[in-house]
C-alpha cells in the first residue's frame, strides 16, 4: 500500500510571535493524488452535511461541527457495510472508484501525520468500538478498524447499563480533556455496538492577544439586536481576502500550519448567505486570493457546545439503507443478526480567547438489532460570522461554524 503522506525532514521554522520567541517544530505533508481526492472529498461532504444542519435548525443558535470527526466514524462503519449501503456511502462520502484500502491507508496516514504536525498546537483524533460481549462480531471488522484507525476495542456487559454507560461516557470526557462529558445517557435493549471518534484540539495564535486589550463592544444579532461582548483587539500582518459577500480573514495557529477562517457578511448579507456557498472549490478559489495586508482585528471571545442528531441530514445526503431495519446491511460486522444504525449523535465544543482555540468534538454511531465594507485597515467582527478551522498542507477542514451571539453558550 501506497504511503499517504511523504514526510519531510523536520525543519525548525521561526515563528513570527509578537510574545512567543520559541522555534516550535513543524512538518510538512504532501498528499498523493489519491490522498488529495479522499481529502477533497471530506471537505464536500464537511460542506454538505453543515448546510444540511444549519437549514434544519429550529432556532437560531451558535453551531459547530467537524467533518473530520463525522468522516472518521462513518469510516470505521463503512468496513461493516455490504450491498446497497456500502454504495450509498460511498456516493455520500463522495469515494466513490476507491478501494476500502485506498479509503482505510489514506486516514491512518493522515491521522498520523496531522497528530504530529506542529508542536504548538495540540492535536488528538481517538476511536473506539464497544460492543455487547455476548454478541458475536466478525474479526475482520475488528482488526480492519484496529490496524487502521488504532481503534481501542472492548466487549462490555450491555447488561449492566451504569457500567456501560461510565465506560462509553468517560471514554469520550478522557478524549476531549473534559470538554465533552458523554454521548450516550442510556443502554437500550437493541443496542450491540457504540462506534466513537474524539478530536481534541488546542492551538496557541500565532499572534496573541493582549488581554489588557479585551473591553466590552457592541455585537449586532442577525436580528438586529445589540449585545456586549467582550472583544479581543489586535494589530498585525494578516492575510485577507473580500468579495460582495464577505470579508476573509486567516488567522494562524503555532507555526502557521493550521489556522482560523474568519467569514464576515458584508452588510446586507449574512451568515445563511455564505454557508450556502461554501464547497471545495469556492473555499480553495478564496484562499487562493489572501494576500497579507495589516489589520486591526476586533474579535469577540467565545465559548460554546453544540450537538445534533445526524440521522435526517445523512439521509438527506443519501445514505438511507443503514437506517432502515429492512434494507440495513451490515453483514460485514456480523451475520448473526439482522442490524441497522439505530443512532448517530455528534457533539462539539470551542472556546476562542486571547491565548488561542480549544476545541473538541465527538461522534458517537449505535448499531442496534432490528426490531458594506468597513474601514480598509480593520476587521471588526462586530455581528454573525462563519468560521473554519483547517490544515494548510492538506486543506482538510477540522472543524466548521457560525457565531450568532458570543455570549450564548
Amino acid at each position: 500500500m501506497k504511503l499517504f503522506f511523504s514526510f519531510l525532514t523536520l525543519a525548525l521554522l521561526v515563528t513570527a510571535c509578537n510574545n512567543n520567541a520559541d522555534t516550535p517544530e513543524v512538518t510538512n505533508l504532501t498528499p498523493n493524488e489519491k490522498s488529495a481526492k479522499i481529502i477533497a472529498a471530506d471537505n464536500q461532504f464537511g460542506f454538505e452535511i453543515f448546510q444540511k444542519i444549519n437549514a434544519s435548525l429550529k432556532e437560531p443558535k451558535n453551531t459547530m461541527i467537524s467533518p473530520m470527526s463525522i468522516s472518521l466514524a462513518l469510516a470505521m462503519v463503512y468496513n461493516g457495510t455490504n450491498g446497497d449501503t456500502r454504495a450509498q456511502m460511498e456516493k455520500m462520502l463522495h469515494k466513490s472508484g476507491l478501494t476500502p484500502d485506498d479509503i482505510n491507508q489514506s486516514y491512518k496516514d493522515l491521522v498520523g501525520g496531522l497528530a504530529s504536525h506542529d508542536s504548538r498546537v495540540e492535536l488528538s483524533i481517538s476511536n473506539a468500538i464497544f460492543y455487547r460481549n455476548t454478541f458475536t462480531v466478525k474479526n475482520d471488522f475488528i482488526t480492519t478498524n484496529q490496524n487502521y484507525y488504532q481503534a481501542e476495542v472492548s466487549g462490555l456487559d450491555f447488561t449492566k447499563p451504569i457500567e456501560t454507560l461510565n465506560t462509553v461516557n468517560g471514554w469520550v470526557k478522557t478524549k476531549t480533556k473534559g470538554k465533552i462529558d458523554k454521548i450516550i445517557s442510556q443502554v437500550n435493549p437493541e443496542d450491540i455496538m457504540y462506534l466513537l471518534n474524539a478530536i481534541y484540539f488546542n492551538g496557541e495564535w500565532q499572534y496573541r492577544f493582549d488581554p489588557k486589550e479585551t473591553t466590552d463592544m457592541p455585537f449586532t444579532k442577525e436580528d438586529q439586536t445589540v449585545v456586549q461582548a467582550p472583544t479581543m483587539t489586535l494589530e498585525n500582518q494578516f492575510k485577507y481576502y473580500s468579495n460582495q459577500t464577505f470579508q476573509m480573514l486567516e488567522m494562524p495557529y503555532g507555526s502557521g500550519k493550521y489556522s482560523m477562517i474568519i467569514f464576515l457578511p458584508n452588510t446586507g448579507k449574512n451568515t445563511n448567505d455564505i454557508i450556502s456557498e461554501l464547497n471545495p472549490e469556492n473555499v480553495n478559489n478564496w484562499i487562493s486570493k489572501l494576500a497579507e495586508q495589516k489589520k486591526k482585528v476586533f474579535l469577540p471571545k467565545f465559548e460554546f457546545k453544540f450537538d445534533d442528531s445526524l440521522i435526517d441530514e445523512l439521509t438527506a445526503l443519501g445514505m438511507t439503507d443503514a437506517f432502515n431495519q429492512t434494507k440495513a446491511n451490515l453483514t460485514g460486522i456480523s451475520e448473526d443478526a439482522k442490524l441497522f444504525i439505530s443512532a448517530v449523535t455528534h457533539k462539539t465544543y470551542i472556546k476562542v480567547d486571547e491565548r488561542g482555540t480549544e476545541a473538541a468534538a465527538v461522534t458517537g454511531i449505535t448499531v442496534g438489532l432490528t426490531s458594506v465594507g468597513p474601514d480598509s485597515n480593520t476587521f471588526k467582527v462586530d455581528h454573525p460570522f462563519v468560521f473554519a478551522i483547517r490544515e494548510k498542507d492538506t486543506q482538510a477542514i477540522l472543524f466548521i461554524g457560525k457565531v450568532l451571539n458570543p455570549n450564548q453558550n
